[in-house]
C-alpha cells in the first residue's frame, strides 16, 4: 500500500481489484426502486445455496451492527471494492433464509445506506447480483446464471423491471 493510502485511509489498489459481474456477457439488469427488507426477503427464492451477502460502505449501529458482527464470516472471494475513500466497512455474511428473514426484519425501520452504499451477492467466486450505489439511480445487476424464471419472478415481487444487457 502506498504512503498516501495509508496516511489518509484510502482502499489500496490490490484491494479494488476482485471478482465482479463479467459484463462481456450477458447479464440481467434491473430498474426500480426498492428497499433493504423488500429485496432481502425476495432473495430467498433466488439464490443457490451458499451463497454469501456481501455490504460494503454501510455506517450499522446498535442491534443492526450486533446482527451484523455476530453472523458475519471471513471473505471467501475478494469483491472488488466499489469505494476507495475513506476505506469502507465491509461485511460478508452466509445468505441463509435465517439470516435473510431477520436483517430483512432489522432493515424494516432502517434507512438502506445504515446496511450498505454497495451491495453484492456472490458464491463459488461468482458475483451473482452486484449493486454499486443500491438504492440510486443505478440498476442491479445479476448474472446470467441464475435461471431466467426466476430472475423475473424476483424483479416481479419487488416491483421492478428486467431486461437482459450486455456491455460491448
Amino acid at each position: 500500500m502506498g504512503l498516501l493510502a495509508r496516511i489518509f485511509g484510502a482502499v489500496s489498489r490490490k484491494q479494488t481489484n476482485g471478482i465482479s459481474l463479467d459484463r462481456k456477457h450477458l447479464y440481467w439488469e434491473l430498474s426500480g426502486k426498492t428497499d433493504f427488507s423488500s429485496l432481502l426477503t425476495a432473495l430467498i427464492d433466488l439464490l443457490p445455496r451458499d451463497s454469501v451477502l456481501y455490504f460494503e460502505g454501510g455506517s450499522p449501529s446498535g442491534e443492526l451492527l450486533e446482527f451484523l458482527n455476530l453472523h458475519k464470516i471471513p471473505e471467501r472471494a475478494h469483491v472488488a471494492y466499489g469505494t476507495i475513500w475513506p476505506r469502507p466497512l465491509v461485511i460478508h455474511i452466509p445468505a441463509t433464509s435465517e439470516v435473510m428473514v431477520r436483517l430483512s426484519e432489522l432493515m424494516c425501520s432502517r434507512g438502506c445506506w445504515e446496511l450498505a452504499i454497495h451491495f453484492h451477492v456472490y458464491s463459488n467466486r461468482s458475483i451473482l447480483l452486484e449493486w454499486y450505489d443500491a438504492f440510486t439511480t443505478q440498476s442491479m445487476c445479476l448474472s446470467a446464471e441464475l435461471p431466467e424464471q426466476k430472475v423475473r419472478r424476483f424483479a416481479e415481487r419487488l416491483g421492478m423491471s428486467s431486461k437482459r444487457s450486455a456491455e460491448k
